[in-house]
């Protein structure tokens, strides 16, 4: 449940973040239906870990990843090569 929960949040957090008109990875934003697949895949991400762990436990780590997918994930296009077009 651990592994689940890891893979599901990071799934929506990146969903998330790719659905907002500020994101850098596409040339445009994941249409506004993916933000309610984000939002149900961190639903899941929680029951995960409410599974795997006490409530207050599960809860932190929700938030803790949440936080650590959303403060890294704007830095990935800093990492990959650049295109010819700048982008």
């Amino acid at each position: 449940m651990s592994f689940l929960f890891l893979i599901l949040g990071t799934a929506a957090c990146a969903v998330l973040y790719l659905s907002h008109r500020h994101q850098r990875w596409l040339r445009q934003p994941l249409p506004a239906a993916s933000r309610a697949a984000g939002v149900l895949l961190l639903a899941g991400a929680l029951a995960a870990a409410l599974a795997a762990w006490t409530p207050l436990t599960a809860v932190f780590a929700w938030l803790v990843l949440a936080m650590l997918a959303w403060s890294l994930l704007p830095f990935v296009p800093l990492l990959l090569p650049e295109d010819r077009d700048g982008r």
